[in-house]
């Protein structure tokens, strides 16, 4: 415990990198408890001379600098949505602990987080809550020493957007770290969609042309797909295709519907995996299923497994996009879950995700209420006798008006498109370009 303190109370002469790595290795040697408790002040001298976790930069302190960013965002005004975001390093133990104490308020206002920014959180967050959706959730990943910080229901507003910005401060400033199994979830509100059957059609059909892209485009240049993506936000590319050559046509009035609608579009290609991650019994044997609806059957089966023991934690959601969460009714129509992204405590690459999420769904809504709404653009992403770069190119001009927007996700997918290896485990289905 020397060696620490003689350290901290020194900590102007190390560099950035050194009292990160230190910080580290004290958390790894004591207890959270008895470092906070023992050296209450010097995590926030510490924090001080850490540069790179005053990211607030003035970005969203007063209503006209944020209006400017909200045209540069421009995903819709009225779309509801929530994020998780998953990082590593930071036990939840210790993230309970300096709630429960108080210090996340020293620690918020050492780097800088403005006072009304930080009681949104600190007075609206709780800890290991089954669908919470009012505060800010944080609960345990699988690895011990992970967590994640779940946001509230929000809109491109102010004080939301400014929260996101805060709650990544935050978590670097606890030397919170990413890793091959973190990811960012973005949930969206599916009241959006109004219903509408065909803007759901819509959507899917934007999916199962161009997944493919939307995994190269995921994660800001150079990054690639994280490892554990493949089985966390597998790839459903060809089951929209069978989709849409059987029928294609949306119906989600029952929950036979929905049920019906889930396995064909999340769970028909992965059934052997959803079955087998329940260990279930012989009369779940896949390989006696004669037809489709007895693999149906076999999946209502084991929906009614999960409803009796009231378990939402279905191997079915483990899917790029998951529409596992919605209810589709105009009381609550649930959520649509997008997984594909790995997580980020860079705000300006969240607020990226978030508009690609946004504007696929803002064009599938719009085009479905009017068919001529870029139905000109939208006929251009079904070209299949087109190179990659022209099928990016399609793409991005039916999602964005802006060429900066367009060159943001150009310029991703250009950074990672030669990297086959790390995308072939992405690819399903039929191509829909020529490779």
């Amino acid at each position: 415990m020397f060696r620490v303190v003689e350290f901290l109370d020194n900590i102007e002469e190390y560099t950035e990198d050194e009292i990160m790595s230190m910080m580290q290795s004290i958390k790894s040697s004591v207890t959270y408890i008895h470092f906070w408790d023992n050296s209450t002040n010097y995590p926030l001298r510490m924090f001080k001379v850490v540069d790179k976790y005053k990211i607030l930069q003035e970005l969203f302190r007063d209503s006209d600098k944020f209006i400017l960013w909200r045209e540069v965002l421009n995903f819709p005004q009225e779309l509801k949505f929530g994020l998780e975001i998953e990082a590593s390093g930071l036990p939840l133990t210790e993230i309970q602990y300096i709630f429960s104490s108080g210090i996340v308020s020293d620690i918020m206002e050492t780097v800088n987080i403005p006072s009304d920014i930080a009681n949104a959180i600190v007075q609206n967050s709780d800890f290991e809550q089954e669908d919470e959706f009012s505060k800010w959730n944080f609960s345990k990943e699988t690895a011990e020493d992970s967590s994640e910080a779940s946001s509230p229901i929000m809109k491109n507003n102010l004080l939301d957007l400014n929260q996101i910005v805060a709650i990544c401060t935050l978590l670097k400033a606890l030397n919170a770290r990413l890793n091959g199994g973190t990811g960012l979830h973005i949930n969206i509100g599916a009241d959006y969609l109004e219903c509408n059957g065909r803007a759901v059609e819509n959507l899917l059909k934007i999916w199962g042309e161009c997944e493919e892209l939307f995994f190269k485009m995921a994660n800001p240049v150079g990054e690639v797909m994280r490892i554990a993506a493949k089985n966390m936000a597998t790839p459903i590319k060809e089951n929209i295709q069978e989709f849409f050559q059987e029928d294609g046509s949306v119906k989600l009035d029952t929950d036979e519907d929905m049920e019906r609608f889930l396995y064909q579009i999340q769970a028909r290609n992965r059934m052997k995996n959803i079955v087998e991650w329940e260990r279930l019994g012989s009369e779940y044997n896949l390989d006696y299923a004669e037809s489709d609806d007895d693999r149906f059957r076999i999946y209502r089966r084991y929906n009614d497994i999960l409803k009796e023991r009231g378990d939402s934690n279905s191997a079915v959601r483990m899917t790029s996009i998951n529409f596992n969460h919605m209810k589709w009714n105009a009381e609550d129509a649930g959520r649509i879950e997008i997984r594909i992204f790995n997580s980020s405590l860079n705000p300006e690459i969240i607020f990226q995700d978030l508009v690609l999420v946004g504007k696929i769904l803002e064009v599938s809504l719009k085009n479905a209420k009017d068919a001529n709404y870029k139905g000109e653009q939208f006929e251009k992403i079904f070209l299949r006798n087109v190179t990659e770069a022209e099928k990016v190119n399609n793409l991005l001009e039916l999602l964005f008006d802006r060429p900066e927007q367009r060159e943001i996700f150009k310029n991703r997918w250009q950074s990672v498109r030669r990297k086959k290896n790390e995308y072939r485990k992405y690819i399903s289905g039929t191509d829909t370009f020529i490779r």
